[in-house]
């Protein structure tokens, strides 16, 4: 007696019997329709399982919080693309389709594929040492070779995503990593250190404007507060021409580096609000224009801005010096020594005082 399956076996078949079209032939197998349907379905059910698989690894990895976050991700692609390749192998074999025919065949496109994908294998491999070494992590602060600042945002095998403090979003292939200097600014979580230049008048105590200044800066909600490895630092780097140049020295954090414009605004901020309390004004250059009716005569002049020092911050005045002389009295002697030895002290050349240019006659 015919079992229910056997029936159910025979009827399907006699339902499936129209997909059978034969459509080409391919290592001595025939192909048909129901071949092609075969082997999609097989591939679809690789590939949600392939899904199923990255989701389920990445809720393990969310319940463990020392597993990084990129090495998952790398970690889960894996394991889609591990179990999309079995299906798809799987998928031929019931189709009839022998492997070693197919495995002949990739070889030999292997070598021409090899040549076009070259620099996507060499960007992969650079991604996996990346993540291997944990040069970069996901949310690190980095600066490109190229120069340009940004958060990082996703790591594949094949580039790596960061975000600008401008908004935009800059792709970089992970061999230019590999291959060029980057820099990392939070793989130390020491800080940043960044550097603020301005000018004090001279004549000014700096020990009092010193003691002021670092004071404001540490009040900065964006600076670290001064320990051992983060000190705040006020100290002259020069003399200009109008006056004492002096650089502020603090310590943030990276991840400051993204509002790079409110950062500089505060720390600058919190400098001119100190100077003005305390009546330092940060000298600068002055220009004059004088223009005369005639348009041959046109003067222009810059001097610098003298502007008083405060009396609780002036400078203590020294007492080991030497007075200097007189100007009228230095006049004085130059107008009693003779001619050439009075050019040779304020710099006349002597042909000039021993052979005068002859005056041009006028002609009659």
């Amino acid at each position: 007696m015919e079992s229910f399956w056997d029936k159910l076996l025979s009827g399907s078949e006699a339902i499936l019997e129209p997909l059978h079209v034969p459509l080409f032939t391919a290592g001595g197998s025939q192909i048909d329709t129901f071949d092609i349907l075969e082997f999609c379905l097989v591939f679809l059910i690789a590939y949600w399982l392939g899904k199923l698989g990255e989701e389920s690894i990445w809720k393990f990895g969310s319940r463990h919080n020392s597993v990084r976050p990129e090495s998952l991700s790398m970690f889960a692609r894996f394991i889609h693309w591990g179990i999309l390749a079995v299906g798809i192998l799987m998928g031929l074999s019931m189709i009839g389709l022998p492997i070693t025919h197919l495995a002949i065949l990739v070889s030999a496109l292997s070598v021409g594929i090899g040549f076009g994908l070259q620099t996507i294998v060499n960007n992969s491999v650079a991604g996996l040492i990346l993540i291997s070494e944990r040069a970069v992590s996901l949310g690190d602060i980095i600066a490109t070779p190229s120069g340009q600042v940004g958060r990082v945002t996703m790591i594949t095998i094949r580039a790596t995503r960061i975000v600008t403090p401008t908004g935009q979003a800059i792709i970089i292939p992970n061999a230019s990593l590999i291959n060029g200097s980057f820099t990392n600014y939070t793989m130390d979580r020491r800080g940043v250190r960044k550097i603020y230049p301005f000018s004090i008048p001279y004549g000014i105590d700096f020990r009092k404007v010193k003691e002021i200044i670092e004071k404001a800066a540490v009040s900065v909600p964006f600076c670290i507060k001064p320990d051992a490895l983060h000190e705040v630092e006020c100290g002259i780097t020069g003399f200009g021409n109008f006056g004492i140049n002096v650089e502020l020295v603090v310590w943030v954090d990276p991840i400051e580096l993204m509002e790079p414009y409110r950062l500089e605004a505060a720390f600058l901020n919190a400098i001119n609000d100190a100077c003005v309390a305390n009546g330092i004004v940060m000298p600068g250059p002055s220009y004059g224009v004088t223009v005369s009716p005639t348009p041959v005569a046109f003067n222009a002049q810059v001097s610098g801005t003298s502007s008083p020092v405060p009396s609780n911050l002036r400078a203590p005045a020294p007492t080991n010096l030497v007075p200097s002389a007189d100007p009228s009295e230095s006049a004085k002697a130059i107008g009693q020594v003779p001619p050439a030895q009075a050019a040779a002290i304020i710099g006349v050349p002597q042909s000039m005082t021993e052979n005068p240019s002859p005056k041009k006659e006028k002609e009659e």
